[in-house]
């Protein structure tokens, strides 16, 4: 069975700024990807979001599909290994205070719980010419979309997705 592949990120301005994030997944050769803005955000709630984003364009993936799903943000690497013992303890970290995001993390846990996912960890300084790269250009693109216009979600126009290197 052909894996299905997926690659996320997310940027935001500043602090509580402007923020984009954006997914690609391939899958039996073929890529399709979504990108999005909102207003008062953080680079890690946007990060966040394009996983579980990614996470909930499933339904037309067979279950037993393995899954890879590709980022730069350490904050998922880290927290994708305490999910379990965030569940276990009510949601709260190791010195007990509530998980920072918990209303993404609750989801994600949900979604990787039903469906194993294996997370690997890409450059934060990728290559155009590569899968992350392609994928960060449009979180940018959506971060500025959002300045000018406002909070969106946008499907990436096959146009473009005709451009997404592959390997």
């Amino acid at each position: 069975m052909n894996p299905l592949l997926i690659w996320t990120d997310g940027v935001c301005t500043d602090s509580r700024g402007f923020g984009g994030w954006a997914y690609v997944r391939l899958w039996n050769g073929e890529a399709r990807g979504v990108a999005g803005g909102e207003r008062q955000a953080t680079t890690p709630r946007m990060e966040l979001t394009a996983v579980l984003r990614a996470l909930s364009d499933l339904a037309d993936i067979p279950a037993p599909t393995p899954l890879t799903l590709h980022s730069d943000s350490a904050v998922l690497m880290v927290g994708a290994g305490q999910i379990g013992a965030w569940r276990t303890g009510g949601w709260t970290d190791a010195k007990g205070d509530p998980v920072p995001e918990q209303d993404l993390w609750r989801q994600i846990a949900a979604i990787t719980q039903a469906r194993p996912v294996t997370f690997v960890r890409v450059s934060p300084t990728p290559s155009d010419k590569r899968p992350e790269g392609f994928v960060a250009a449009w979180s940018d693109f959506a971060r500025e979309k959002c300045k000018a216009s406002g909070a969106f979600t946008w499907a990436i126009p096959k146009p473009n997705m005709a451009k997404f290197p592959t390997a």
